[in-house]
């Protein structure tokens, strides 16, 4: 039996309805292989878990790999490289934020330590709550870490945001459009939602952060909370989070 743990999680209201779109998504692609078996599922920490036997699982797995992206194993993750990963446990511990790259064997999630948060995100002297909440730093949230240091022995990684995280970041701080973060949810669901409560045409675009997690741009004469107001309900239970520029930028600047 061939084994992978995919980059993508599943997770909130929806997360066997998101397991059986994948399911949906991978027999969909491997109609044609020799395959015995196939089994989707997700591990403690959310991430999916795909197993396959038979004559095309290894060429299976490999698709996989190529369409979602895996999770590294600990001889990949070395100083230096930047990972996909996503936000866990924010606001639980005063020293930092912890981002789940996928990490299972040793599991450790990657620390970005907070005199590193203070520096890149040009807060001094600020709590890391206040961080946090100043600028939607929050569970689930998809981010690329650049790692520091590894060491296996303490169970400790370290990392800093990489350069193309800070450039979306502060490229929606520079933009005019508020933005509604939506995570735990797939594109169909998110835009058949907007369609039904009539706010489709409000959206300048949907970017795709995630498998399951989306920033919808509004347009400039549109307001994200009447967005959030208007979808919240006919997405109960999917974590959404408001952007809006001036006041991130406003955060940014009042004191501790």
């Amino acid at each position: 039996m061939k084994r992978i743990i995919l980059r993508p999680r599943v997770y909130g209201q929806y997360r066997n309805r998101l397991l059986g779109i994948v399911q949906s998504e991978v027999e969909g692609m491997i109609a044609e292989l020799d395959l015995q078996r196939l089994e989707l599922d997700a591990n403690k920490t959310d991430h999916i878990v795909a197993s396959a036997s038979g004559p095309d699982a290894e060429f299976v797995i490999n698709l996989l790999a190529q369409e979602y992206g895996k999770s590294p194993e600990a001889h990949e993750v070395v100083p230096e490289n930047t990972y996909w990963g996503q936000l866990v446990d924010v606001g639980k511990v005063g020293y930092g934020l912890y981002t789940d790259i996928g990490l299972q064997e040793p599991r450790i999630d990657a620390l970005v330590p907070l005199h590193n948060l203070r520096e890149q995100l040009r807060m001094q002297g600020n709590p890391l709550r206040k961080i946090a909440r100043s600028l939607v730093l929050v569970d689930n949230l998809p981010v690329e870490v650049t790692v520091t240091e590894v060491n296996y022995d303490t169970n400790k990684i370290e990392a800093v945001f990489s350069s193309a995280f800070l450039q979306r970041f502060n490229s929606w701080i520079n933009d005019d459009h508020e933005r509604l973060l939506v995570f735990g949810a797939n594109q169909q669901m998110v835009e058949s939602t907007l369609r039904s409560s009539g706010h489709a045409e409000d959206i300048y675009q949907i970017e795709k952060l995630g498998h399951f997690e989306f920033a919808l741009q509004c347009k400039r004469s549109t307001h994200a909370s009447g967005i959030l107001a208007a979808i919240g309900p006919k997405l109960r239970g999917v974590p959404m989070h408001l952007f809006i520029p001036n006041e991130v930028k406003r955060e940014r600047v009042a004191k501790a």
